[in-house]
């Protein structure tokens, strides 16, 4: 349905770069594959979110970090 969700691999444009990674916990997947919390910063961010939208997140470093949601699809294991 387009909606970020934990347990799914969101792609992401972050600084002019696709990225992509679960959202979810790291017991999900046993792969190099980049895992993110859905109570870290940039998981909250996206949480919820819909393809297109465009979400903002506090790095670490105090900065705020604009992320565009561009796909997201289950994760199958």
């Amino acid at each position: 349905d387009g909606v970020v969700e934990p347990g799914m691999i969101v792609t992401v444009d972050m600084f002019g770069d696709e990225e992509e990674f679960l959202l979810g916990s790291r017991d999900l997947t046993d792969s190099s594959m980049q895992v993110f919390s859905e109570k870290s910063p940039i998981g909250a961010a996206v949480n919820g979110a819909k393809v297109g939208d465009t979400v903002t997140y506090e790095a670490p470093n105090g900065k705020q970090v604009e992320v565009k949601v561009l796909a997201t699809k289950p994760y199958d294991g």
